[in-house]
């Protein structure tokens, strides 16, 4: 098939996260198996506009916001009619195809934002933003077959008026043969692992750090990854006397990714939202515990009590108390951590692939889902 993706980033994007690591794990199966893949996105001004790239054929029109303007324009001037489905992904807002194309289509959601563009958009582009994703995009998209990644994501896409039956759910996949235990450092290390984004919620465990360090005074937090929210949480570290205990790693090779994950002996997410949380199993499948936000995607990726624990979002407190107690209980967080590997061999790229790939294939073939 010719297949052609939209979505907000690529994979070689500075600011791509877990959405585009999905999206190119499913497709490099793709494109191994002889399907031809176009990823349509916008371009960072380090990159270039076409890119032919590990059989992937890479075209970059717009910037942060007027990605979602040149698109349909470059679409119907240049793309038009040339391929046989469409991968529609939504990173909040979505492409809005159904307008503007007649090929076969489906549309991929990982998470509803709603509070989190209240949370990283100016005030006016907040309501625009949520009026878009809340009411305008469901009645375009109202004939649309979807995929989801978690039974949260599927839940809020029913509450905005998705029929169930046009849901399809597929989970993020792991590569358990690489990210495999090892053993953990000595010390005692936190992990936090992804993007620097005001919705990530990663101060929370910063101003929980003043209160582990009276139980573990030689306790490192570590944060590898980048983004806008940096300098504030460099600066509140300042402010609360813990600079010399976080390290900010800045953006991490997968080795040293994979390194990390394997000697924390607790990885965090205190995020106010996800879709489902593509780092919590990375770090299950290097046998190490999570503990994360009980929100929606990270209560779909977590076991409670058996692969990590989850607590309430932005508080400092139970963030700290739940690390404590992983730190302390040394034998409960082994157990743990077992449980956790074997979550994660759950979880394969290549079954998500091929679930997917089935699905376009029904879709471009004109079945109902």
């Amino acid at each position: 098939m010719r297949i052609l993706i939209l979505n907000w980033r690529d994979p070689t994007h500075p600011w791509a996260g877990g959405a585009e690591v999905f999206l190119y794990e499913l497709a490099k199966r793709w494109v191994a198996a002889g399907h031809k893949v176009t990823w349509l996105s916008s371009r960072h001004p380090s990159q270039t506009k076409f890119e032919q790239k590990e059989g992937f054929t890479f075209i970059r029109t717009g910037g942060f916001y007027r990605v979602f303007l040149n698109v349909p324009v470059y679409y119907l001037v240049h793309l038009r009619g040339k391929f046989d489905v469409i991968l529609d992904s939504a990173n909040g807002i979505p492409f809005f195809t159904p307008l503007y194309s007649q090929t076969p289509k489906l549309a991929l959601v990982h998470h509803i934002h709603k509070q989190v563009f209240f949370c990283e958009l100016p005030r006016g582009l907040a309501f625009l933003a949520n009026l878009l994703e809340q009411y305008i995009a469901p009645w375009i998209y109202r004939r649309t077959p979807f995929i989801t990644v978690s039974n949260s994501s599927r839940k809020a896409l029913i509450e905005l008026g998705i029929p169930k039956s046009h849901i399809s759910l597929i989970y993020n996949g792991v590569d358990c043969d690489y990210f495999e235990p090892d053993r953990k450092r000595e010390t005692p290390l936190i992990l936090y692992l992804g993007r620097l984004r005001n919705y990530k919620s990663v101060d929370t465990v910063i101003r929980a750090m003043p209160t582990l360090l009276q139980y573990f005074p030689t306790l490192e937090f570590h944060i590898a990854g980048s983004g806008p929210a940096e300098p504030e949480l460099c600066a509140l570290t300042q402010e609360i006397g813990v600079a010399e205990k976080v390290q900010f790693l800045g953006y991490v090779s997968e080795a040293d990714k994979r390194d990390l994950l394997q000697k924390a002996h607790v990885v965090v997410n205190p995020s106010l939202k996800e879709g489902w949380g593509l780092t919590v199993m990375e770090a299950n499948a290097c046998g190490t515990v999570v503990v994360g936000a009980d929100v929606p995607g990270l209560r779909d990726s977590i076991q409670h009590q058996e692969t990590g624990l989850l607590v309430p979002h932005g508080d400092d407190l139970a963030f700290a108390e739940a690390i404590r107690h992983l730190l302390t209980d040394v034998q409960r967080r082994q157990e743990m951590e077992s449980s956790a590997r074997d979550w994660s061999l759950r979880f394969c790229w290549d079954g998500s692939a091929a679930q997917c790939l089935q699905l376009l294939e029904q879709v471009a073939d004109g079945k109902t889902l």
